[in-house]
């Protein structure tokens, strides 16, 4: 509750000011500061901290991944409207209130982004702490938690390595929880903040009740101050509060009244130690700046970090599988696709992740020198080598994948029964509605089986169009294992590109000569060659039937006039990412390409 005589004296003081007198109101909370550790530091306390947390997966557990998050910006924005208030009314402001009043709008971003990237069922997989103060938490949260307290909210790439290497030689992170790290960096740093701001601003409001307290000292008796005290005590300001009053004071004479001076008795007997309070207040208000300072260029820094390189060097799951060639060769989606099905394994199975990827790397690595295509790892986690891998991992085969085997072997003979079905379905029910009957019953028949046999081919085709369609808007795409080649093609998978092409004309040249340059400066590379399907003097025995045969003569003095020999191509030969038959007059890019290099290879 609030006392009467301060009802009176902030009539229009704003909520927030207010609020530091809510009987209700908790505490507030220290900011999550401890030691500050340095490189060698950090790699023991991440050992100890490993040793120490014990965590076990909870299903179906009430609550969200994260706790308060609601509240947190909640307060965050409690606190930055009071500041605003203040920078609005005039007073000075601390360095930290104006750090938070500046970059509110980044806070307000990191909040939408945590929300929009928060799926609860995946959060609800996490291992959560079974004791210490996170218990009830997730582990990644408490790893979270102990980066930010000795760091005080500086966001330092190479520390963080070093302290997740130390902390998993005696408990290894899941690669979930890896992932999770990011968006659990954002929320311990929130809360942080939160922290700061509700101190930084009712320290702030305590210090404005104090200047208005010695305004009004007339009318303010040693026992309201002793009520407002008592107050701001359960907020944990009232030494702020008094050494603000004190500072007010110390230059107030006696006088004639001895209001004053009955005050300032109290406030010697009340605070005997002003000066270590003021020192020590001076203190931690340079530490809130510092911390505050840190929390936000750490949620900008957290965003800018390369975090699929520093999972890749952290997690035991991904140095594991890095020991392979292949597996370090492939594309970020394949490799993504890769470390899910393990995890997946790993979740029915009920061993570790690293243990599933031990056996994966067995079978790999047991197979033949010459079939490069057991050395993948999708062979085994999605293609025919999944059954082998269950086996080994002592998996049963689940109906669904039995289902999915029984599916590709019956998914052509269901294709074509299928159409048939559609198509005799069709014809019937355009017979079903033709009457036979009269004296010309006969001719009708003959008509009618006239008429169904032509009606087949268009029937057939608008089944096939229905059934396509079907089949392609309920089929779910996946992603093709693919290589990176991040330097290009290397000499061990050297490929030629061949791309059947037929010029119909000599004015296509020059547009052929053209768009070749053009895949050749987008695709540079010496291990792709592109070659026609066959030479410009072919095409005679090429042209199709019913189209005049062309000559070369005609296309060869095209091809000088473009200057697309081959003596004036650049060395490197151009390599093609998509490749396919034109067959038109205006061949396509591809096509073009294609002849093109029919055009520059053919003068040697």
């Amino acid at each position: 509750m609030i006392p009467a005589s301060f009802r009176r004296l902030l009539p229009a003081a704003p909520p927030a000011l207010l609020a530091v007198f809510d009987g209700a109101a908790a505490p507030l909370e220290p900011p999550i500061r401890s030691e500050i550790f340095g490189p060698q530091r950090f790699a023991p306390h991440g050992r100890s901290l490993g040793e120490t947390h014990r965590a076990a997966g909870l299903r179906l557990r009430p609550g969200n991944f994260f706790p308060r998050l609601q509240s947190n910006m909640a307060a965050l924005r409690a606190a930055n409207r009071y500041i605003g208030v203040q920078a609005a009314t005039g007073y000075d402001l601390s360095p930290a209130a104006e750090w938070l009043l500046d970059n509110f709008h980044l806070i307000e971003a990191q909040f939408k982004e945590i929300h929009e990237g928060m799926p609860s069922s995946y959060f609800r997989a996490l291992p959560v702490l079974q004791d210490g103060p996170l218990a009830g938490l997730p582990r990644v949260y408490g790893v979270a938690w102990a980066f930010v307290a000795h760091t005080d909210g500086a966001f330092d790439e190479g520390l963080l390595t070093r302290f997740l290497c130390a902390y998993q030689e005696t408990c290894e992170l899941k690669l979930s929880e890896m992932w999770a790290l990011p968006t659990t960096l954002r929320v311990v740093l929130i809360e942080n903040l939160r922290r700061l701001a509700e101190r930084v601003a009712t320290n702030k409001a305590a210090r404005e009740v104090a200047n208005l307290c010695c305004d009004h000292l007339d009318t303010l008796r040693t026992r309201t101050l002793r009520q407002v005290l008592a107050l701001l005590d359960r907020r944990g300001v009232g030494r702020v509060f008094l050494a603000q009053m004190a500072q007010r004071l110390q230059h107030a004479g006696a006088g004639s009244d001895s209001r004053p001076a009955r005050h300032q008795e109290w406030l010697r007997v009340t605070l005997p130690d002003l000066g270590a309070v003021q020192m020590q207040q001076a203190a931690d208000q340079a530490a809130d700046n510092l911390s505050v300072s840190n929390a936000v260029t750490s949620l900008r820094a957290i965003g800018d970090a390369d975090w699929p390189d520093i999972v890749a060097r952290t997690s035991s799951l991904m140095r594991l599988m890095l020991t392979s060639t292949v597996f370090g060769e492939e594309d970020v989606t394949t490799r993504d696709q890769t470390l899910h099905h393990l995890e997946k394994l790993a979740r029915r199975c009920g061993r570790s992740e690293v243990s599933v990827a031990q056996t994966l790397l067995a079978q790999m690595q047991a197979t033949p020198a010459g079939d490069s295509i057991l050395r993948v790892a999708s062979h085994w986690l999605q293609g025919h080598g999944r059954p082998a891998l269950m086996a080994a991992l002592g998996i049963r085969q689940p109906m669904s994948d039995a289902w999915r085997s029984a599916r590709c072997k019956l998914a052509m003979p269901a294709y074509l029964s299928t159409i048939a079905a559609g198509t005799a379905a069709l014809v019937t029910w355009v017979l079903w509605h033709r009457s036979i009957d009269g004296p010309g019953a006969a001719e009708a028949i003959g008509l009618t089986v006239a008429g169904v046999a032509l009606m087949l081919m268009p029937a057939s085709e608008a089944v096939v169009a229905l059934l396509n369609r079907l089949i392609s808007e309920s089929a779910r795409p996946r992603h093709l294992p693919r290589l990176a080649l991040a330097g290009g093609i290397p000499a061990e998978h050297r490929v030629m590109v061949v791309i059947p092409a037929m010029l119909t004309h000599a004015g296509a040249v020059t547009e052929l000569a053209h768009r070749l340059r053009l895949h050749h400066l987008a695709n540079p590379g010496a291990q792709g060659p592109v070659r026609p399907a066959d030479r410009l003097g072919r095409c005679r025995h090429a042209a199709p039937r019913g189209m005049r045969p062309c000559s070369p003569g005609p296309w060869a003095q095209s091809k000088n006039s473009t200057g697309c020999t081959r003596r004036r191509r650049p060395s490197r030969p151009a390599f093609l990412s998509c490749t396919g038959p034109a067959s038109s007059a205006r061949p396509s890019s591809a096509g073009s390409a294609g002849n093109a290099s029919a055009a520059s290879w053919s003068s040697s």
